[in-house]
């Protein structure tokens, strides 16, 4: 009973932010659906927005019941407390379901909107979110969904469309372009997704996954090694002894034509962590076919580069397919050819000074 009477508690004080509702009929501002008008609303949202960022969806939810109930268009707060109470489940789940199976209809379409993001299956979400846009083509937050909804689906094309009629209707929608980032990397078009992760990250300069993701664009797909660098000093502050982010600065050496630089970033791998398998097996490779020019590279190098591969060998647990073929194939014959150049070598066991680079090597 107690979830009831919040609910309709919640429910009576709608009327606070609706004063400036706009009509079905009117041109609308973008910007009315993100900003926080009700003072007790600003102030309940700008708490809940510090607590997720704590990641205490527990303490955020009473700010968001708050803040959406003082500013019902504010849509960023009603998502936020969607995502909060699901994650949480139980009670929290079911008090928020029950809200919003009574929120009111009203000319804003922000009440069906946020119905149609808890429908039950994909075609009844795309049913409603279609339903919005034939009564108001301008709502962005409708097209990001369907966006959304369609790359789910692999209908790139259409969602890259989505997202760009997002982004026409509110050009500072800036998930939309994160969205349509992730789409056209997908679809090939890396410079194109490159410019919007810029601009999405001029908004939302902290966001690990993203400068993740543009990172591996930069180095793997486009090849832009001075701006992958600027991206991972970023990574490297916020997270300076990340595995993944070192890997990615030794990728980056290696295909900017540094593979010096890329064998002592991939060393400080492993000296952080000595079974990371894909840092032997790289440090193994740039010795054994990238830094040597000469027969004479190769006597000097290719002891390295079997110290390297033998490690490589030895680590254990999970490997993907090109890790397995290179375990059981590739590792294997390249240890031949440097065993028919150097003779073979009778150590058991090898360690991380074997791989290091000598003052003159």
């Amino acid at each position: 009973m107690r979830g009831l009477a919040t609910v309709f508690a919640v429910l009576g004080t709608l009327a606070a932010c609706q004063s400036g509702a706009p009509r079905a009929t009117e041109a609308v501002d973008p910007a009315f659906y993100t900003r926080a008008t009700d003072p007790q609303g600003r102030e309940a949202w700008e708490r809940a927005q510090q607590a997720l960022q704590r990641l205490d969806r527990t303490a955020a939810l009473p700010d968001l019941r708050t803040a959406v109930a003082r500013c019902p268009d504010l849509v960023r707060a009603h998502l936020a407390w969607q995502d909060a109470a699901r994650q949480l489940g139980g009670a929290a789940e079911k008090e928020m379901r029950d809200y919003y199976a009574a929120l009111p209809e009203r000319s804003s379409p922000v009440p069906a909107y946020v119905k149609a993001r808890l429908a039950e299956t994909s075609y009844a979400q795309g049913t409603e979110l279609q339903k919005i846009l034939a009564g108001d083509s301008s709502f962005a937050w409708a097209h990001l969904s369907l966006g959304r909804l369609r790359r789910s689906q692999g209908h790139l094309q259409s969602a890259a469309e989505s997202f760009q009629s997002a982004i026409t209707h509110d050009g500072d929608l800036f998930e939309a372009r994160l969205e349509r980032a992730y789409v056209l990397a997908e679809l090939g078009r890396g410079e194109e997704a490159a410019l919007d992760y810029d601009a999405y990250l001029a908004r939302v300069p902290d966001d690990d996954a993203v400068l993740r993701a543009y990172t591996a664009l930069l180095i793997y797909r486009l090849g832009r090694i001075d701006k992958a660098m600027q991206v991972l000093e970023r990574l490297e502050v916020r997270h300076p002894d990340d595995v993944a982010v070192r890997m990615d600065r030794a990728a980056a050496q290696w295909r900017g034509g540094d593979p010096r630089a890329a064998v002592q970033s991939y060393l400080r791998v492993l000296e952080g962590k000595p079974d990371e398998a894909r840092a032997a097996l790289n440090i193994g490779l740039l010795y054994y076919e990238v830094l040597p020019k000469t027969a004479a590279d190769r006597r000097l190098f290719w002891p390295k580069a079997r110290a390297a591969f033998e490690l490589f060998l030895r680590t254990t647990g999970s490997h993907d397919g090109d890790e397995a073929f290179e375990r059981t194939i590739a590792v294997p014959y390249r240890l031949e050819g440097i065993a028919g150049l150097l003779g073979k070598d009778e150590r058991t066991s090898f360690t991380i000074e074997d791989l290091r680079l000598s003052a003159g090597g």
